[in-house]
């Protein structure tokens, strides 16, 4: 593997090395063995994302064939809990890479960016659970036992009406991969 990117997504997983290789993509274990491998012309879906790490957020790749085979990595690293890494030294070129080796098959390919549908629609039913707990809460403490402390719950359901704004479902957004293909310095002429 020329170009290669060594992350961590979680406390539950291995540390991988992500990077391509005659026709795949392919993910090692630290100790070489093959952890998964995608053939180029069986990718289905790339989706890329913004994610939390800890307090900040990274950039991840999500690659899917039709047989629901995913290998992900990001731009950071986890460290321990809490932690992340900046890997964006490496995750950079070897999103190019893969953009510019899926570039023949890419009309067998959707290039989405955004979170998948489900995951919108599971957030957006979780917003609606606690806004809707919040209201009846305040309703039940506050308007009907006459409690002051029931005027915490507008808090509660604020929140809920803020996370299905923030995950209302939507249609999911194309882009084109020749623009991740090309790097910064050939955009600009360098």
């Amino acid at each position: 593997m020329s170009i290669s990117h060594k992350d961590r997504r979680h406390l539950g997983t291995p540390v991988l090395t992500t990077g391509l290789e005659a026709g795949a993509i392919v993910q090692t274990l630290e100790d070489g063995t093959i952890y998964k491998r995608l053939p180029l012309s069986d990718v289905r879906e790339v989706r890329l994302t913004v994610e939390m790490a800890a307090r900040a957020s990274q950039v991840v790749c999500r690659v899917k064939d039709d047989q629901g085979l995913e290998i992900v990595f990001g731009s950071m690293a986890f460290i321990s809990p809490g932690v992340f890494e900046s890997r964006i030294e490496s995750f950079q070129p070897l999103l190019r890479a893969l953009h510019a080796a899926l570039l023949p098959y890419s009309t067998q390919i959707r290039f989405l960016e955004g979170q998948s549908k489900a995951f919108m629609l599971t957030m957006f039913i979780l917003g609606g659970a606690i806004a809707a707990l919040g209201a009846f809460f305040f309703v039940v403490l506050f308007l009907l036992q006459e409690r002051p402390a029931g005027l915490f719950l507008i808090a509660v359901f604020a929140a809920g009406i803020w996370l299905m704004q923030l995950f209302r479902p939507r249609a999911e957004k194309c882009y084109d991969p020749a623009a991740y293909a090309t790097s910064p310095e050939e955009v600009s002429g360098a």
